[in-house]
């Protein structure tokens, strides 16, 4: 059966108690809720973000490195949302306590044959595991990669060249990677102001000061 999905309103911002087929929503921009877990490691001082490696069968967007953590919400799931995601994507099941809640994206898309709404739920979450510890439980995670806060920075401004480190479950690895490699959502106008959200929470973080940007 396929998955399926809550519908939200779009106008007021809240569950409906509705179950949508996810294909339908997708095709005929039924609101839904989805959730977002980026994860930042503090490495000798320097702030790391983390980016998953998308399997390479996936329909969408394959083999591209991507959001920490990322999925829908299913009908019906009403606690531990994005703990029930970056335990079956990554491995960790971070304590409510731990998260930064960023707050609600309204993200909407349309291209061809999707449309595509979606309140995002984006948290913030520092972990001081090292590469090797995550594990991927779900085979739509094909490993995990870090990427220095600055070159992310400078990726979201022009196009490079430049080398980051990862873990593909098996082994440590290193690989040089450009725009291209990453999702092309990360550098789209859709997503310029999720993005810049973002990087002035993990800042602000990152300097030991409170967060106070939020979606």
């Amino acid at each position: 059966m396929e998955e399926l999905l809550e519908e939200w309103s779009w106008e007021e911002a809240k569950p409906l108690g509705i179950p949508v087929e996810r294909s339908y929503a997708h095709k005929h921009g039924i609101p839904h809720e989805g959730v977002h877990l980026w994860v930042i490691n503090i490495v000798g001082g320097i702030p790391m973000v983390l980016f998953q490696h998308r399997a390479h069968w996936k329909d969408m967007y394959p083999d591209c490195l991507d959001i920490t953590v990322g999925g829908h919400v299913p009908f019906g799931l009403g606690e531990e949302k994005i703990q029930k995601e970056a335990y079956e994507e990554i491995g960790i099941a971070p304590s409510e306590d731990d998260l930064i809640d960023l707050g609600y994206f309204r993200y909407e898309e349309r291209d061809g044959n999707i449309f595509h709404r979606e309140f995002q739920h984006v948290y913030l979450y520092e972990d001081t595991r090292a590469l090797d510890k995550y594990v991927f439980y779900d085979n739509e995670v094909e490993g995990i990669f870090a990427v220095q806060l600055d070159m992310l920075k400078e990726l979201l401004q022009r196009d490079f060249e430049f080398c980051i480190k990862g873990f593909n479950g098996r082994e440590i690895l290193h690989r040089n990677v450009q725009r291209q490699d990453f999702h092309p959502l990360l550098f789209s106008p859709v997503m310029e102001g999720y993005m810049k959200i973002l990087i002035q929470a993990i800042d602000q973080y990152t300097r030991g000061e409170s967060v106070t940007v939020f979606f």
